[in-house]
């Protein structure tokens, strides 16, 4: 098995648990509609599409084209981890739900591409 489709699996079941449990938390399993454990099975190709970015990311020589690639590989992934969960809001507004995913993932981005500079 492909190390990258391994991890990617590995990846989105960590994830999609974390997503579950918080949401749990926040809002109680019982009242978690089908539609949202569903949607957690998106993470799984949202991760395999984007496992390819990292290492081309790791092995990006400048910053900023470094932090670009991790945000983009961080992208799909945790739109789906953070939609699925901002919806189960009853005060869900989607320009605020897309800065913040677009800014987390900016912040997400620079802060991989710093801990691996060379």
């Amino acid at each position: 098995m492909n190390r990258f489709f391994l991890f990617a699996l590995v990846a989105a079941v960590i994830m999609a648990a974390l997503n579950v449990a918080f949401s749990a938390g926040q809002y109680g399993l019982s009242a978690l509609p089908g539609w949202f454990y569903l949607a957690q099975m998106f993470l799984i190709p949202a991760f395999i599409l984007n496992v390819q970015l990292f290492p081309r990311a790791n092995s990006a020589p400048q910053f900023a084209v470094r932090a670009g690639l991790y945000a983009l590989g961080w992208a799909l992934p945790f739109s789906v981890y953070k939609l699925s969960q901002d919806l189960l809001s009853p005060a869900f507004s989607l320009g605020a739900s897309l800065i913040s995913l677009v800014v987390t993932c900016a912040l997400f981005g620079v802060l991989m591409a710093y801990l691996r500079r060379r």
